[in-house]
């Protein structure tokens, strides 16, 4: 495999309370040291995708500020191509395209081009570039035609865009992306993950992306860093994680809602089940039971039933279970 090109080693990061003073100013009643980051240790590699996932206040947010140079760790490194986040910030936020959450960071009064020019000369694009630079990065994100309009004038999905042309404009080496389709409608989303896999390919480039949407870290299906309370629970490839799910699962499809909620009903009365769910017309049970197990307990109720089988579990049950261990075991 090729060397890493973000590598973070033993990272920590605890925030440390305010004076009393700073408190009633800021209004916080926080008193203790915040463990934002524990220990933290991960790479990413060129061409490589790693969906960072965790519930609020799991550090991710933290951990992209050190890499952007934002922080300071409190202990550990994190580098880029080799340079410190912290001793070389300003080296490595030339080789970092940041896309934050939200769009107030752009010009709505200005143009697509504008946007890009402004940013272009902030990253020290020389001019003679800059124009070709910007027409070759719209046209990438799908904003040629928009290249004109004015941000007020754009919709949320070409906001999102317009953003990721801003991220890539300089020719990072790294892309870091803060829950960038969260102004996006589904979409438009799929849009936007399918454009950052294809520009991730096509530039070889190193992408950390953040997001509470699982089905498009499904879509996504590479690697995944799993935080919570600033550790790492889970740092691997996604269908691995998926495969550590302790809990077989079984679908059950009836004829409809009403008939699911009877089969639910019988079955709760069942030993052996650990949870039961109903979703439209069909009802997901996590059992070590087998299949003809629940076949026969369901027997007389054959009419109701178009389906049964087992089926790979959901990501977010993977996760709601590894993060339940995980809060158990702390």
């Amino acid at each position: 495999m090729s060397e890493p090109i973000v590598a973070i080693e033993h990272l920590g990061k605890v925030y440390e309370p305010f004076s009393r003073g700073m408190r009633l100013l800021l209004r916080t009643s926080v008193k203790e040291p915040v463990v934002a980051l524990d220990d933290v240790s991960l790479e990413v590699h060129p061409g490589q995708i790693m969906a960072v996932l965790g519930p609020n206040g799991a550090g991710k947010s933290t951990l992209f500020r050190v890499l952007t140079g934002l922080t300071t760790p409190t202990t550990g490194r994190a580098t880029i191509m080799g340079l410190d986040a912290t001793r070389d910030s300003a080296k490595v936020r030339r080789l970092i395209g940041f896309m934050p959450a939200e769009n107030r960071t752009l010009l709505l009064r200005h143009s697509c081009r504008e946007n890009l020019a402004f940013h272009g000369r902030l990253q020290g694009i020389p001019e003679a570039q800059l124009h070709d630079r910007i027409d070759e990065t719209l046209e990438t994100v799908g904003l040629y035609e928009a290249r004109d309009r004015i941000g007020f004038a754009l919709s949320s999905g070409m906001l999102a865009r317009l953003m990721l042309a801003r991220a890539i404009l300089h020719e990072p080496t790294v892309l870091i992306l803060d829950e960038p389709t969260s102004a996006v409608d589904p979409l438009g989303a799929f849009e936007l993950i399918s454009m950052i896999q294809r520009i991730a390919t096509e530039r070889n480039l190193a992408v950390l992306i953040s997001s509470h949407r699982l089905d498009e870290v499904e879509m996504l299906n590479d690697h995944v860093v799993l935080l919570n309370r600033g550790r790492v629970v889970y740092s691997g490839h996604l269908s691995s994680m998926t495969a550590q799910a302790r809990r077989p699962r079984i679908e059950i499809v009836a004829e409809n809602e009403s008939a699911a909620e009877k089969l639910s009903s019988t079955l709760s009365t069942i030993d052996g089940i650990d949870s039961l769910q109903v979703e439209g017309s069909s009802v997901f049970v996590a059992t070590d039971l087998p299949i003809d197990g629940i076949v026969q307990t369901l027997n007389g109720y054959g009419d109701l039933i178009v389906s049964i089988g087992r089926t790979a579990p959901r990501l977010r049950d993977v996760l709601g279970e590894m993060l339940g261990s995980n809060s158990e075991a702390s």
